[in-house]
């Protein structure tokens, strides 16, 4: 079998190309997307592009959605040609033709691409979104990132992670909101600390469901501060239960209603930087999801077949 040749391969010679090729991957998490109405006439949608950077391969990706609430949401393969990208304004109604909100699972797998090599490299793509409002005078919305280095139990893992420049009151609102990636429900801890680095907020508690969505005005006012966020996992011993999750804020100007997205930094005590002796680089915290944990979630959501594609003069459009 040949190996598939990447759109950027040659640049694996040249050093300063590293960190962009380090942003491939064959599995993504998009935390919050949405079809549906919002305060003050809004319509939030999720405009989304996925990008195949093989020069001579079609790659097959799954797309599942995790509602919020966490009952069982759609999955749908889109076939994306070589070197190709493919694109939808409102993913949740192209794809799915429902509304709603929740989160995304983009991903490959071996089993759907029988064609490549079983590894990462030879199943990477990239994949962006952002949530916006379309008004008359224009969009405005907030860039949300696939990722894929989420949160483990706090007391097993001793991680959490923390957004800065939060606003919560007056002009401003902060929505807090988490996907989770496991059998069990879980609660997300949050703690939000003032400007002075005092706490106003402890370990309040947001439930969200196995493999689903949760999301939550922040209950405190702050003028600006941090939120911390860490993982109570009931199934944290349990290899085949322990829950994945990925935090985040939204921070919305009341005035505009335009939305500012914010993906919580990891972070770790000392002493788990440092465990006996050891120095651990800290850009590997966290637990990265692979294929495994992909197949569990897909494996809980309504698989709805193959989408199509339509040639328009931007590109591919994502449809039913």
């Amino acid at each position: 079998m040949k190996t598939p040749k990447l759109l950027l391969l040659a640049a694996l010679i040249c050093v300063a190309s590293l960190p962009a090729m380090a942003q491939l991957n064959d599995t993504y998490v998009i935390t919050a997307s949405a079809n549906s109405r919002g305060a003050l006439g809004t319509h939030w949608m999720t405009r989304f592009t996925i990008f195949n950077p093989h020069l001579d391969e079609t790659l097959n990706v799954s797309i599942s959605f995790l509602p919020t609430g966490g009952a069982p949401g759609p999955e749908k393969l889109v076939e994306l040609p070589p070197n190709s990208l493919a694109f939808s304004e409102n993913l949740l109604d192209d794809l799915y033709g429902i509304e709603g909100s929740g989160s995304l699972l983009v991903a490959t797998f071996a089993d759907d691409n029988p064609h490549l090599p079983d590894d990462v490299l030879s199943r990477s793509f990239l994949v962006t979104s952002d949530t916006y409002n379309n008004t008359p005078k224009g969009t405005y919305g907030q860039t949300i990132p696939g990722v894929w280095t989420g949160l483990l139990d706090y007391d097993s893992d001793g991680i959490s992670s923390i957004a800065p420049s939060v606003r919560n009151g007056g002009n401003w609102r902060t929505n807090v909101g988490a996907v989770n990636l496991g059998r069990c429900g879980v609660n997300v801890l949050v703690s939000v600390f003032d400007g002075d680095g005092n706490t106003i907020l402890s370990n309040a508690q947001l439930p969200v469901p196995p493999y689903g969505h949760n999301q939550l005005t922040l209950p405190v006012a702050v003028e600006v501060g941090s939120v911390e966020f860490a993982l109570d996992d009931p199934c944290a011993a349990d290899d085949d239960r322990y829950a994945v999750v990925f935090p985040y804020t939204s921070t919305i100007d009341n005035r505009t209603g335009d939305p500012t997205y914010l993906n919580p930094t990891l972070l770790a005590e000392p002493g788990i930087l440092f465990a006996k002796g050891q120095k651990i680089d800290p850009t590997s915290l966290g637990k990265k999801i692979d294929s495994t944990c992909a197949s569990a979630v897909r494996d809980h959501a309504v698989r709805t077949g193959t989408a199509n594609l339509k040639r328009e003069a931007t590109g591919w459009r994502i449809t039913q």
